[in-house]
């Protein structure tokens, strides 16, 4: 019986272990989440609208204003920041990833970092071969996934020129192609976003997108949903080890009740005749430990300089043409 009650004993500390730590950790790892979402306003619609840098319909304003109230209008009925961007030949040299990078910078400048949005880089800057991106933001990750972004590029390229096409860029048929962009924004944005979670790999520093609650988040920490299933698995590995290592220590030692030192030594054993305090040497060293003129030489922490873009929560849906 006493066995029994020594092993609940084990059982109720090991537990209480667990769920201590459980929740520690789970405090902890949420101490970073805090949310850096931005929610669309509808003072920025106007911000909306076309970046012209190619000059494509510096002949035709009015299709460029037509162009762009449809762009502003698509912006209001789905909540979200909308920008084309036609670039010239400068950027004719860009890579892919330069691209991207490039996106992403003009994206959070004109709208700020993890707002809701989408910015269509239709190259027509003459690079063999286009890449045209469509840089996701914030709450857009969670609709335009990889999938609905290849099904709206392949349905554009009916209305672009190749990229060995040698003919001149015809505005009306750009045109069509940039109101066929807002169409499959309206159609795919349904209300409904198709994945709750989203992770921007290439972000500096890393950040992840999801919902809970009907609610938007951008964190630089992941989803708890994503969390605990480590915490836990932590925790029961910590506890199959301290329950081994006490099984163990059981096993080889014995414990037995307080010994009593006196049981040693005889009462006639020890006899003090004198007591006195005695100095073995009088003699003292002091070493003075010299520190360098103006201060320590070694700094806490890391200065650095600069570092790389921090791209908020733009994503990358890249496709040839």
């Amino acid at each position: 019986m006493k066995k029994a009650g020594s092993a609940l004993t084990v059982f109720i500390t090991i537990v209480a272990v667990i769920v201590g730590l459980f929740l520690f950790d789970t405090f902890v790892a949420n101490l970073g989440s805090k949310n850096l979402y931005q929610s669309f306003s509808e003072d920025d619609i106007s911000k909306s609208g076309i970046v012209d840098e190619h000059g494509l319909f510096s002949s035709d304003q009015s299709l460029l204003r037509e162009l762009e109230s449809e762009i502003q209008e698509c912006a209001r009925n789905n909540n979200m920041n909308i920008l084309v961007f036609l670039p010239d030949s400068s950027r004719s040299h860009y890579s892919d990833s330069q691209t991207e990078y490039f996106t992403t910078k003009e994206y959070n400048e004109v709208f700020g970092e993890n707002t809701d949005g989408v910015l269509y880089y239709l190259d027509i800057s003459g690079k063999s071969p286009a890449y045209d991106d469509i840089a996701t933001s914030a709450r857009a990750n969670l609709v335009f996934t990889d999938s609905v972004c290849d099904s709206i590029f392949s349905n554009l390229d009916a209305y672009l020129p190749s990229s060995s096409s040698s003919e001149p860029l015809d505005p009306k048929k750009i045109g069509e192609a940039i109101s066929k962009f807002c169409f499959y924004v309206d159609y795919y944005n349904t209300g409904r976003t198709r994945q709750s979670y989203y992770y921007v790999s290439d972000a500096d520093p890393k950040v992840y997108v999801y919902t809970k609650n009907g609610e938007t988040y951008v964190t630089k920490s992941a989803p708890p949903e994503k969390k605990w299933p480590v915490l836990i698995i932590s925790e029961l590995m910590g506890a199959l080890v301290s329950l081994i290592i006490y099984l163990v220590s059981k096993h080889n030692y014995k414990f037995k009740s307080k010994t009593n030192p006196r049981i040693y030594l005889s009462g006639d054993a020890i006899n003090l005749t004198q007591n006195a305090d005695i100095f073995q040497g009088t003699h003292t060293t002091k070493t003075r430990i010299e520190s360098s003129s103006g201060g320590s030489s070694r700094g806490g922490g890391y200065h650095g300089g600069g570092g790389g873009h921090h791209g908020g929560s733009v994503g990358h849906h890249g496709h040839h043409r």
